[in-house]
């Protein structure tokens, strides 16, 4: 029987909790159209056997961070993702990681590389598996219809739109290309199935209300506020200490009561580039420069 996510326990050691976050949270999209195929996400419910494994975990995470020490190298979300994925394939029982991170050459030049593939034991089938983790803005358009083109990553160079069209024209398909099929077949695998995991959060502008079809609905949300709206509602606020300041290194595992107090230095740096905050309901905001979305 699957678990709620919403309704796990919290678990104190913020490297289980990315764990779990990473894993186990609603998705961005529950699918993604090539030109020859739809291709879904994973599907690994958080049993009862898969929770027990967190909390076992969470009482000694020893074996999960000397894995992270080893095989990541840094603090970049996406290679933490990609590592806290590794681990979760190399430990279930129903999973076997073959391989990661592997390069697609043709005549010396790099095409690409795959995420991983792992061997599914429910399905006795190989998997290509792409993983992303995107934490992406809204920012309607009311002379247009609600689209993905509307999002955008915090420094606004990044666009949700121009993400999936990346992993559906050219990094799903490359392994069906001449380079990317002899790649595969030095692993003995001759027939595989793909998926893809785009998890993250996004933060609506809160005036906006629309529906977005290639969404998952039940995707992980948040808000955005620029300084002056955020500066009017907590002068208004009775709650005292209602949001925390959460650093990049922390988003994936984020949880209130280790999160900083928020201060005035957080305000000078969300004038410079756009900072997440988090309350007590463990609810997400994008803090952001007022001329942000201008």
């Amino acid at each position: 029987m699957a678990i709620s996510t919403a309704a796990a326990p919290q678990f104190q050691s913020p490297l289980v909790r990315a764990l779990a976050w990473s894993c186990f949270s609603e998705t961005l999209i529950t699918e993604i159209t090539t030109a020859t195929k739809t291709i879904s996400r994973p599907h690994f419910p958080l049993t009862q056997h898969r929770l027990q494994w967190l909390h076992t975990l969470d009482n000694n995470n020893l074996k999960l961070k000397t894995y992270l020490n080893e095989h990541c190298h840094s603090t970049r979300l996406g290679l933490v993702f990609e590592s806290l994925w590794h681990f979760f394939l190399q430990e279930d029982p129903d999973t076997e990681l073959i391989a990661h991170n592997i390069p697609v050459r043709s005549n010396k030049v790099t095409l690409g590389e795959f995420d991983l593939i792992y061997y599914c034991h429910q399905s006795n089938r190989y998997i290509h598996l792409e993983l992303a983790v995107k934490f992406f803005l809204g920012i309607s358009n009311k002379q247009s219809p609600p689209g993905l083109d509307q999002w955008f990553g915090p420094n606004r160079a990044d666009r949700l739109d121009r993400k999936l069209a990346r992993l559906s024209q050219h990094q799903l398909p490359l392994a069906y290309t001449e380079a990317g099929q002899e790649v595969i077949s030095t692993f003995g695998i001759e027939d595989f199935d793909q998926e893809i995991q785009v998890s993250g959060t996004l933060f609506h502008d809160r005036s906006d209300n629309a529906e977005y079809a290639a969404l998952n609905p039940n995707h992980q949300r948040g808000d955005w506020l620029n300084i002056s709206e955020f500066e009017s509602e907590q002068s208004q606020c009775s709650a005292k200490d209602k949001w925390r300041y959460i650093e990049k290194p922390s988003w994936l595992g984020a949880e209130y009561n280790s999160a900083t107090q928020l201060s005035k230095t957080h305000l000078e740096m969300a004038r410079q580039k756009p900072i997440m905050l988090i309350d007590a309901q463990q609810q997400r905001r994008f803090l952001v420069a007022d001329d942000w979305a201008s």
